[in-house]
């Protein structure tokens, strides 16, 4: 029987193979197999297929375990959490990943995202993009087809008039937001994200358009808004007030951010009253258009691997990625 002797990179592994399969009782403990006590030496083919099994488990666990980046609109912020941290403990490939994840404004994001792609020999500083429509995506994918995968849709959103110590916005009909023509609102009582950049920003000022007749921004009541870069800020902003003259305390969040997770309702109990828009017409036109959300995949950033990022996409996707979706109540 012919025997090997372990280097000094090897040893370590060698014995602890060894002990496996020679250890003679219970009291060979780790510290007398470091040190090759009672260690009976094996064979070589024995030892080498050990060996090699070890390597090959480190390897894959060492591929498995890639970084992707995510940019993400802010009103999808609590959905991506629970999506993360569930696709890493559901022992997938690839489940191993670390997510660095930012979270914003869908138009400020594509302007990072064309700015870098546009640049001399420039990467995406993206893995992964989830917007808040289905138009920005569809657009960087026209403009960079060779990094800018087919976009898929991942949820739609609703729009919801959160009235925190404003006034009763439940009991206001089809229009929800009470007309500042019959309500005196303070000066920056109403928070409103940027409709040039936040999507959920777009939807509220077709909603003052379509069913209130007024024009954001420049219109007669500007001054009672106040506008926020995102829809993340805009409800911190509302969710800040703490009473009836601290402002604002009306404004246009995401359904989700109202929701709790664990029911897939608007929360309870909650301070205030709500309006969530849907479909229906109001004045021969929905409120506002569908706030239909999808992501998209880019090539091409350094250090990260396609595998992993179709990975998480076909758990966001799967069932139990969609259930989490529909918890935080999207459609």
């Amino acid at each position: 029987m012919t025997s090997i002797r372990c280097s000094c990179i090897t040893r370590m592994l060698c014995n602890l193979y060894a002990a496996l399969y020679s250890a003679k009782d219970s009291r060979t403990t780790i510290h007398s197999i470091l040190r090759g006590d009672n260690v009976k030496r094996l064979p070589v083919k024995k030892i080498a297929l050990s060996v090699s099994a070890s390597v090959l488990m480190l390897g894959t666990s060492a591929t498995w375990a890639q970084s992707i980046t995510v940019a993400v609109a802010a009103n999808f912020q609590g959905a991506m959490v629970q999506l993360v941290n569930a696709f890493g403990a559901s022992g997938l490939p690839f489940s191993g990943s670390s997510f660095t994840v930012t979270y914003g404004a869908t138009g400020d994001f594509q302007t990072a995202i064309n700015t870098a792609l546009a640049a001399p020999g420039g990467t995406t500083p993206y893995d992964l993009f989830f917007a808040a429509d289905d138009t920005t995506p569809a657009a960087l994918r026209s403009g960079h087809p060779t990094v800018v995968q087919v976009p898929f849709r991942y949820a739609e959103g609703k729009l919801i008039l959160w009235s925190k110590y404003g006034p009763n916005v439940s009991t206001s009909g089809s229009s929800g937001f009470t007309n500042p023509a019959s309500y005196a609102y303070a000066n920056g009582q109403v928070a409103i994200a940027n409709p040039v950049t936040a999507p959920y920003g777009t939807a509220a000022q077709q909603v003052l358009s379509r069913v209130n007749a007024i024009t954001y921004p420049g219109g007669a009541y500007d001054a009672k808004f106040a506008q926020y870069t995102t829809i993340g800020t805009t409800y911190t902003a509302v969710n800040a007030s703490t009473s009836a003259t601290t402002y604002p305390n009306v404004g246009f969040v995401a359904k989700s951010q109202l929701c709790d997770s664990s029911t897939g309702a608007i929360r309870t109990p909650l301070t205030g009253t709500y309006f969530e828009y849907t479909p229906a017409t109001v004045n021969g036109n929905p409120p506002h258009d569908r706030l239909l959300q999808d992501a998209v995949a880019i090539r091409g950033r350094a250090g990260s691997t396609n595998a992993a990022v179709d990975a998480f996409i076909a758990y966001v996707g799967s069932t139990a990625g969609r259930a989490i979706i529909l918890k935080n109540c999207y459609i």
